[in-house]
């Protein structure tokens, strides 16, 4: 169920990004403000830091922080919530190019896509990087946590419903993308 909840919050954070951005990705045409140092883009794979994208994913983790401001928080809970935000960062962004007219998956490609300049087997390295982290954070907690080696599975399963969802998300954005009439986007 966590994973369903996770692929709903990445799907409505894309849909709306998309109505935000439409065909320009990294808020590129949008009026806020930005820091582009050579440095830092060495530092976020090639990307500029922009208050959108701060302001929005501030706005994320309040909204995964939730249960643990209602119930007590412990160490396990919060990398559990990082895990978690860290899945929601790589499929949030996989889901704008798919659900996007602009692009789908025809465009998802390094040379139509300036903010992810580095790619590893036909992806953003950002992806690879932000699943291993996110497995690597969950271990983390398994390890920290009460019932060590028993939660393993979960982190599987909540990457399980994401990939499936998201493909299932995929077909029917390109079925529907085949079907508009000649000189609408997509």
């Amino acid at each position: 169920m966590v994973g369903v909840n996770l692929f709903a919050i990445c799907l409505a954070l894309a849909l709306l990004e998309v109505h935000i951005e439409g065909p320009h990705g990294w808020a590129e045409k949008l009026p806020t403000w930005r820091i582009d140092r050579p440095w830092l883009r060495k530092l976020t794979n090639g990307k500029p830091i922009t208050g959108y994208h701060v302001y929005i994913n501030l706005v994320i983790l309040g909204f995964l922080h939730y249960p643990l401001i209602v119930s007590k928080w412990t160490l396990v809970g919060e990398l559990r919530i990082i895990s978690q935000y860290l899945l929601v960062a790589v499929w949030w962004d996989l889901l704008w190019f798919v659900t996007n007219p602009h692009f789908g998956l025809r465009r998802f490609k390094s040379e139509n896509i300036w903010w992810h300049d580095k790619w590893i087997l036909g992806v953003p390295k950002d992806y690879i990087v932000g699943t291993i982290a996110s497995a690597g954070v969950w271990l983390l907690a398994d390890w920290l946590g009460p019932t060590r080696g028993t939660t393993v599975a979960a982190w599987a399963t909540l990457v399980g419903a994401l990939a499936g969802l998201t493909l299932a998300t995929t077909i029917i954005c390109e079925v529907f993308r085949k079907q508009r009439p000649p000189g609408v986007a997509g």
